[in-house]
């Protein structure tokens, strides 16, 4: 049985919200800079994160990496499998995320439209300070989809 939600958005009300704690390892940010290029330097050597953010003692997770792993929520959690991304907006970064330090990331239905879901995401430090925010726009499953995701549960 899968961790994964499968909602259309006849089944969504405003107000419902997700929260999900996340953290990257340095293996993962490698991953990530591997895959994407990245080659900024502050993603692979702790010296060049301190120089360019004295108050922290490790290398710096992309925000590309934060950004397109609370989008992998949209398509798990809220509204789930199924759902296609149609924007996310997010603000800069206020600031760098380490490696191994956790992070909580809300996500709040504000609208519901022809169809089309809207959130509000916020992403906030273990000390409850907000490290970033976004709006976003997903386009839910339909029932017939629905309807396949639940039988492909049972196989």
């Amino acid at each position: 049985m899968s961790s994964t939600q499968c909602l259309t958005a006849a089944m969504l009300e405003v107000g419902m919200r997700h929260v999900a704690r996340l953290s990257f390892t340095r293996e993962q940010v490698a991953q990530y800079c591997a895959l994407t290029g990245d080659h900024n330097a502050i993603h692979r050597d702790p010296e060049a994160a301190r120089l360019r953010f004295p108050e922290i003692g490790d290398i710096v997770v992309p925000g590309g990496l934060i950004q397109t792993t609370v989008s992998g929520l949209f398509a798990t959690q809220l509204p789930g499998d199924g759902s296609l991304g149609l924007t996310f907006v997010p603000e800069r970064l206020r600031q760098p995320v380490c490696p191994d330090e956790e992070i909580q990331v809300a996500l709040e239905i504000t609208r519901i439209r022809g169809g089309i879901v809207e959130l509000d995401v916020t992403v906030d430090d273990r000390a409850g300070r907000r490290v970033t925010s976004a709006k976003a726009k997903v386009l839910p499953p339909d029932e017939t989809y629905r309807q396949w995701w639940q039988q492909a549960q049972h196989r």
